[in-house]
C-alpha cells in the first residue's frame, strides 16, 4: 500500500509539472487563515502522519540529503517538496490550503511567535526528550529516523535567537543577479538560522517529521518566488551554479528524489506546479523604509536618488568604514619595484625593503609586471642568508597578496570564480609564470633551497587542500554577492525616519498603532542574529568562511538601520505590536 501511495504522489507531482496551469492556488501566510482553515490544514496533515505519507517525505529527504544541500538544487529540490507535500495532504482533503509561515515578521523575538502557541503548532519540548506536548502535534510518534517522539528544543533554552530581519531579505533578493548567489546565500544564512532555532527534529535530515518544515521552506521558496517577480522575463527561467563548487548545471537536470522531474519544471510555479504567494505584508513595509533611505540619501549626496541597495557591479573595492565587508582590503597592499643590484647582501635587504613597500592594492598588468620583475630579481640574489631569506619572506607574502587580491577584485560579481580564466588570463603575465612554477616545484620530488622552499610553500599555501583557492572558491569570494556594498555610507546619509513612514509601517503589516516614546530605545532595535554552529555548515556542505563574513555583513547591515533615528523594521513593529498594543 506504502508504494502504491507513493507511485501515485510522484506521478502526481510529475502530471502537476508538465500540466498547463490556468487557476494557480494562492499560498497564504498561515496567520492570515481563519481558524477554521488552519484547523483543516492540521487535520490533513495529521492525515498524513497515519497514512505513512509523513514518513515517505521524511525519508526521501534523508536519502537525498547529500545531494540537495550545498549545491545549486537545494531551491529547485525543496520547491518540488514542499508541492510533493501540498500534493500529499490534497489527496486526503482536496483543496486544503497550503501556507507559509512569514518568520521574518517574528525575527526580532521568534519564540514569542502565534506560531509557538496551542492555536497553531505548538510549543518548546518537555521532559528529557523533548518531546512537543501541546497544540496538533502533541505527544507525536514518529518513525524516521528511528522511533521518538516529535521533539523541540529551542536554541536558547526557553527562546530562539532572532532570525534574519525583512530589511536583510530584500538586501539580498535586491543585490543577487543570479540564480546560484540568490541560492547560495540563503542556504548559508537565513535557511539554517530557522532549522536551528526551533532544532530537536528540525536540526536533523528527517525534519519534514515537524509540520514546522513545510511552513519554513514555504517561505524559503517565497523569497525565491518573490525574487523572480522583480524580473519575470528572465528570472523564471534562470538556474546556474555560482557561489557552489560544483560543476556546470542545466535547467534539464534532474531532481534528487524524483527521476521523472527535471529542474526546469520547477522554475515557474505559476505553471505547472500551478501555485501563488499570497503577500504578509513584510516585504512591502521594508520596501517602504528602503524608498525613504534612498530619498533622504540621494538628496544629500545632490544625485537626486542614491540606492540603499547598490547593484553589485558597482563597485569590487570596499575601503569606506561603513562598508559590509573589507575583504579587498585584507589581502594587502601591491608592491612597488625599485632599481635592485643582482648580488650582495645589501642589495638583498634592498629587495626586502622593495617587497614591502606599499602600492596600488587593486591588482593590474603594471603592478603584475613590477612583481614579477621583483621575483626574478630576487631569485639571483646571493650573499648573506638571513638577508636572503628575509627578501624572500617579504616576496612571498607579497604574492600571496597579490594573487589574493586577484581573486577577490578581478571577477566580474555574479558570473562565478572561474579560476583557469583568472590565473591564465593573457593580462596577467606575472600569474601564467608563477603558478607554473609553484606547481612545478609542488610536484617535484627533491624539495628546493632558499626561494624555492618559500615557493613551494606558498604553492601549498594557494593550492593545497585548505590553501586559499579551496577557500575561495568555496564562496569567500562571492559573499559581496549576496548582501550589498556601500550600504554602510547609504545609511549614514539618512537623517531619520518620520512618524509618517513609521505610520505607514504598522498600516501594511495591519498592526495597532502604538506609542514608540514608551517603549525602551532597546526594544526598538533590530537583535544580533545568532552564528550558528560549524557542525551545521559540515552536515549541509556548507562554507562555514563564507557563512561567517555573511553573517558579519548582517550585523554591519543591523548597526546601520539601528543607528538611523525613529527607525522601526517590520520585524520589530511587529513584536512590539503585540507586546504594548493592548495597554500602551
Amino acid at each position: 500500500m506504502a508504494k502504491y501511495t507513493l507511485l501515485l504522489t510522484v506521478l502526481g507531482i510529475a502530471a502537476l509539472a508538465s500540466s498547463q496551469c490556468t487557476n494557480p492556488v494562492n499560498r497564504p501566510e498561515i496567520r492570515s487563515m481563519s481558524p477554521q482553515d488552519r484547523s483543516r490544514f492540521f487535520a490533513a496533515v495529521d492525515k498524513l502522519r497515519h497514512n505513512g505519507e509523513l514518513d515517505r517525505l521524511s525519508k526521501l529527504h534523508v536519502d537525498n540529503a547529500d545531494t540537495i544541500h550545498g549545491h545549486p538544487v537545494f531551491l529547485a529540490f525543496h520547491r518540488v517538496f514542499v508541492s510533493d507535500f501540498a500534493a500529499a495532504l490534497n489527496k486526503v482533503d482536496p483543496g486544503v490550503p497550503v501556507p507559509y509561515w512569514d518568520w521574518s515578521l517574528d525575527a526580532t523575538n521568534p519564540a514569542a511567535s502565534e506560531l509557538f502557541t496551542s492555536d497553531y503548532l505548538g510549543g518548546n519540548g518537555v521532559g528529557k526528550d523533548n518531546c512537543v506536548a501541546d497544540g496538533p502535534c502533541a505527544d507525536w510518534k514518529m518513525d524516521i529516523d528511528s522511533p521518538h517522539c516529535l521533539a523541540r528544543k529551542f536554541n536558547q533554552g526557553d527562546s530562539i535567537a532572532p532570525f534574519w530581519p525583512p530589511e536583510a531579505l530584500l538586501s539580498m533578493q535586491k543585490t543577487c543577479n543570479q540564480y546560484g548567489a540568490l541560492s547560495s546565500g540563503i542556504e548559508n544564512g537565513c535557511h539554517g538560522a530557522v532549522h536551528l532555532g526551533i532544532s530537536g527534529d528540525m536540526s536533523t535530515m528527517f525534519a519534514p517529521n515537524d509540520p514546522f518544515f513545510f511552513l519554513h521552506h514555504g517561505m524559503v521558496d517565497k523569497l525565491w518566488y518573490d525574487w523572480q517577480l522583480m524580473d519575470p522575463d528572465t528570472r523564471f527561467s534562470l538556474y546556474d551554479n555560482v557561489n557552489y563548487n560544483d560543476p556546470p548545471v542545466s535547467p534539464d537536470d534532474r531532481i534528487p528524489g524524483y527521476p521523472n522531474l527535471r529542474v526546469k519544471d520547477s522554475l515557474d510555479p505559476r505553471n505547472g506546479l500551478c501555485y501563488t504567494y499570497g503577500s504578509s505584508g513584510s516585504n512591502e513595509a521594508a520596501k517602504r523604509l528602503m524608498q525613504e533611505v534612498d530619498r533622504q540619501s540621494g538628496a544629500k549626496n545632490g544625485s537626486g536618488k542614491s540606492p540603499a541597495v547598490p547593484s553589485p557591479q558597482s563597485s569590487s573595492a570596499m575601503s569606506t568604514p561603513g562598508d559590509l565587508t573589507g575583504l579587498a582590503s585584507s589581502a594587502g597592499p601591491m608592491p612597488s619595484a625599485g632599481p635592485i643590484s643582482p648580488a650582495g647582501g645589501s642589495s638583498a635587504l634592498g629587495a626586502s625593503a622593495a617587497a614591502t613597500a606599499a602600492g596600488n592594492n587593486m591588482p593590474s598588468a603594471d603592478s603584475a609586471a613590477k612583481l614579477d620583475e621583483l621575483t626574478s630579481q630576487v631569485s639571483r640574489l646571493s650573499g648573506n642568508n638571513n638577508d636572503r631569506a628575509s627578501a624572500s619572506a617579504a616576496l612571498h607574502d607579497q604574492q600571496v597578496n597579490f594573487l589574493q587580491n586577484v581573486l577577490l577584485n578581478s571577477m566580474t560579481p555574479n558570473h562565478g570564480l572561474d579560476i583557469a580564466s583568472a590565473f591564465l588570463n593573457r593580462h596577467n603575465r606575472f600569474m601564467k609564470r608563477h603558478l607554473n612554477a609553484l606547481v612545478r616545484r609542488e610536484q617535484a620530488e627533491t624539495p628546493g633551497l632558499g626561494l624555492d622552499d618559500i615557493l613551494s610553500g606558498l604553492a601549498s599555501g594557494l593550492l593545497g587542500k585548505d590553501g586559499v583557492v579551496g577557500h575561495l572558491l568555496q564562496g569567500l569570494g562571492h559573499v559581496v554577492e549576496v548582501l550589498p556594498q556601500g550600504l554602510g555610507e547609504t545609511l549614514k546619509a539618512v537623517g531619520g525616519i518620520a512618524e509618517d513612514v513609521t505610520n505607514d509601517v504598522f498600516k501594511i503589516l495591519n498592526l495597532p498603532q502604538i506609542d514608540l516614546s514608551k517603549v525602551p530605545e532597546k526594544e526598538r532595535h533590530i537583535p544580533y542574529v545568532t552564528t550558528l554552529p560549524e557542525w551545521w555548515y559540515k552536515n549541509n556542505n556548507l562554507n562555514a568562511t563564507y557563512a561567517e563574513q555573511l553573517h558579519n555583513q548582517i550585523h554591519d547591515m543591523i548597526d546601520g538601520y539601528n543607528s538611523i533615528p525613529g527607525y522601526i523594521s517590520p520585524a520589530t513593529a511587529h513584536y512590539l505590536a503585540k507586546k504594548y498594543g493592548n495597554h500602551s
